[in-house]
Protein backbone atom coordinates (compact mmCIF):
# COMPACT_ATOMS: atom_id res chain seq x y z
CA UNK A 1 0.00 0.00 0.00
CA UNK A 2 3.02 2.55 0.84
CA UNK A 3 3.95 2.11 -2.58
CA UNK A 4 0.71 3.14 -3.94
CA UNK A 5 1.31 6.21 -2.22
CA UNK A 6 5.15 6.90 -2.51
CA UNK A 7 6.12 5.80 -5.22
CA UNK A 8 5.12 7.84 -9.06
CA UNK A 9 6.24 4.71 -11.22
CA UNK A 10 3.50 2.65 -12.76
CA UNK A 11 -0.19 2.65 -12.99
CA UNK A 12 -3.42 2.43 -11.23
CA UNK A 13 -6.80 1.78 -12.46
CA UNK A 14 -9.83 3.91 -11.98
CA UNK A 15 -11.00 1.50 -8.70
CA UNK A 16 -7.69 1.99 -6.88
CA UNK A 17 -7.44 5.79 -8.27
CA UNK A 18 -10.75 5.86 -6.28
CA UNK A 19 -9.84 4.42 -3.42
CA UNK A 20 -6.91 6.08 -2.77
CA UNK A 21 -8.19 9.39 -3.00
CA UNK A 22 -11.24 8.33 -0.68
CA UNK A 23 -8.25 7.01 2.04
CA UNK A 24 -6.49 10.95 1.59
CA UNK A 25 -9.52 12.60 2.36
CA UNK A 26 -10.44 11.11 5.28
CA UNK A 27 -7.48 11.33 6.49
CA UNK A 28 -8.29 14.93 5.80
CA UNK A 29 -11.47 15.39 7.54
CA UNK A 30 -10.05 13.08 10.54
CA UNK A 31 -7.05 15.98 10.59
CA UNK A 32 -9.89 18.77 10.33
CA UNK A 33 -11.49 17.36 13.51
CA UNK A 34 -8.80 17.31 15.71
CA UNK A 35 -7.76 21.01 14.72
CA UNK A 36 -11.68 21.61 16.28
CA UNK A 37 -11.56 19.58 19.03
CA UNK A 38 -7.81 21.08 19.88
CA UNK A 39 -6.70 23.64 17.72
CA UNK A 40 -3.12 23.37 19.70
CA UNK A 41 -3.09 20.05 18.59
CA UNK A 42 -4.01 20.64 15.11
CA UNK A 43 -1.74 23.58 14.46
CA UNK A 44 1.05 20.62 14.96
CA UNK A 45 -0.80 18.04 12.73
CA UNK A 46 -0.98 20.61 10.13
CA UNK A 47 2.48 19.63 8.74
CA UNK A 48 0.46 16.46 7.96
CA UNK A 49 -1.83 18.23 5.77
CA UNK A 50 0.96 19.36 3.70
CA UNK A 51 3.03 16.09 3.64
CA UNK A 52 -0.82 14.51 1.90
CA UNK A 53 -0.03 16.49 -1.35
CA UNK A 54 2.77 14.55 -1.85
CA UNK A 55 0.39 11.09 -2.43
CA UNK A 56 -2.41 13.24 -4.49
CA UNK A 57 0.35 14.09 -7.17
CA UNK A 58 0.94 10.57 -7.01
CA UNK A 59 -2.22 8.84 -6.95
CA UNK A 60 -2.95 11.66 -10.22
CA UNK A 61 0.39 10.85 -11.88
CA UNK A 62 -0.30 6.75 -11.47
CA UNK A 63 -3.67 7.37 -12.92
CA UNK A 64 -2.15 9.19 -16.01
CA UNK A 65 -0.08 6.72 -16.54
CA UNK A 66 -2.85 3.95 -16.70
CA UNK A 67 -4.01 6.42 -19.23
CA UNK A 68 -0.89 6.49 -21.52
CA UNK A 69 0.06 10.32 -20.76
CA UNK A 70 2.84 12.35 -19.10
CA UNK A 71 2.68 12.92 -15.45
CA UNK A 72 2.82 16.35 -15.93
CA UNK A 73 -0.34 16.11 -17.13
CA UNK A 74 -1.13 16.14 -13.44
CA UNK A 75 -1.14 20.15 -13.81
CA UNK A 76 -3.70 20.30 -16.07
CA UNK A 77 -5.89 18.44 -12.80
CA UNK A 78 -4.14 21.20 -10.59
CA UNK A 79 -5.87 23.99 -12.45
CA UNK A 80 -8.91 22.18 -12.44
CA UNK A 81 -8.74 21.87 -8.91
CA UNK A 82 -8.12 25.20 -7.81
CA UNK A 83 -11.16 26.27 -10.37
CA UNK A 84 -13.46 23.93 -9.03
CA UNK A 85 -11.41 24.86 -5.45
CA UNK A 86 -12.38 28.69 -6.26
CA UNK A 87 -16.56 28.32 -7.12
CA UNK A 88 -17.02 25.74 -4.23
CA UNK A 89 -15.46 27.76 -1.40
CA UNK A 90 -17.30 30.99 -2.91
CA UNK A 91 -20.65 29.24 -2.89
CA UNK A 92 -19.75 28.23 0.86
CA UNK A 93 -18.98 31.39 2.10
CA UNK A 94 -21.64 32.94 0.50
CA UNK A 95 -23.98 30.44 2.26
CA UNK A 96 -22.27 30.48 5.26
CA UNK A 97 -20.61 33.33 6.77
CA UNK A 98 -18.79 35.23 4.20
CA UNK A 99 -20.47 38.43 5.43
CA UNK A 100 -19.15 38.08 8.62
CA UNK A 101 -15.53 36.59 7.41
CA UNK A 102 -15.57 40.24 4.52
CA UNK A 103 -16.34 42.56 7.50
CA UNK A 104 -12.92 40.89 9.67
CA UNK A 105 -10.87 41.98 6.58
CA UNK A 106 -12.54 44.77 6.45
CA UNK A 107 -12.35 46.22 9.73
CA UNK A 108 -8.40 44.93 9.69
CA UNK A 109 -7.97 46.81 6.67
CA UNK A 110 -9.42 49.98 7.63
CA UNK A 111 -7.48 49.57 11.35
CA UNK A 112 -10.32 48.84 13.31
CA UNK A 113 -9.32 45.87 14.95
CA UNK A 114 -5.47 44.82 15.44
CA UNK A 115 -4.10 41.91 14.01
CA UNK A 116 -4.33 39.69 17.18
CA UNK A 117 -8.08 40.35 17.56
CA UNK A 118 -8.23 39.30 14.02
CA UNK A 119 -6.54 36.81 14.68
CA UNK A 120 -9.09 35.73 17.31
CA UNK A 121 -11.95 36.25 15.65
CA UNK A 122 -10.97 34.28 12.37
CA UNK A 123 -10.27 31.37 14.79
CA UNK A 124 -13.63 31.65 16.11
CA UNK A 125 -15.51 31.96 12.69
CA UNK A 126 -13.27 29.07 10.97
CA UNK A 127 -14.69 26.65 13.98
CA UNK A 128 -18.18 28.21 13.46
CA UNK A 129 -18.04 27.37 9.58
CA UNK A 130 -15.56 24.48 9.58
CA UNK A 131 -18.39 21.93 8.66
CA UNK A 132 -19.19 24.08 5.25
CA UNK A 133 -16.05 24.37 4.63
CA UNK A 134 -15.35 20.56 4.80
CA UNK A 135 -18.20 19.89 3.20
CA UNK A 136 -17.01 21.87 0.47
CA UNK A 137 -13.39 20.48 0.36
CA UNK A 138 -14.81 17.13 0.56
CA UNK A 139 -16.89 18.05 -2.39
CA UNK A 140 -13.92 19.93 -4.26
CA UNK A 141 -11.59 16.69 -3.92
CA UNK A 142 -14.49 13.91 -4.90
CA UNK A 143 -15.86 16.37 -8.08
CA UNK A 144 -11.63 16.54 -9.24
CA UNK A 145 -11.39 12.66 -8.48
CA UNK A 146 -14.47 12.06 -10.89
CA UNK A 147 -13.73 14.55 -13.97
CA UNK A 148 -10.46 13.23 -13.69
CA UNK A 149 -10.96 9.92 -14.23
CA UNK A 150 -13.92 10.39 -16.58
CA UNK A 151 -11.34 12.28 -18.61
CA UNK A 152 -8.08 9.74 -18.51
CA UNK A 153 -9.14 7.08 -20.59
CA UNK A 154 -7.44 3.69 -19.49
CA UNK A 155 -5.07 1.54 -22.09
CA UNK A 156 -6.35 -2.05 -22.42
CA UNK A 157 -2.67 -2.86 -23.14
CA UNK A 158 0.41 -2.64 -21.53
CA UNK A 159 2.04 1.09 -22.04
CA UNK A 160 5.62 3.14 -21.43
CA UNK A 161 4.79 3.11 -17.95
CA UNK A 162 4.00 -0.74 -17.23
CA UNK A 163 1.63 -3.40 -17.62
CA UNK A 164 -2.01 -3.07 -17.59
CA UNK A 165 -3.22 -2.85 -13.23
Amino acid sequence: MGNLFLSPYGRIGSAAFYRCGYILILISIALSLINLLSPQIGKMLGIISYALIYPWVVIWIKRLHNGGKSGWMFLVYLIIYFVVAMVGFGMALSMFGGDVFMQMLTDQVEGRITQAEMQTQLEIWARENMAPMLIASIGVSVLTMFIGDKTIPTDADDNQYGPVP
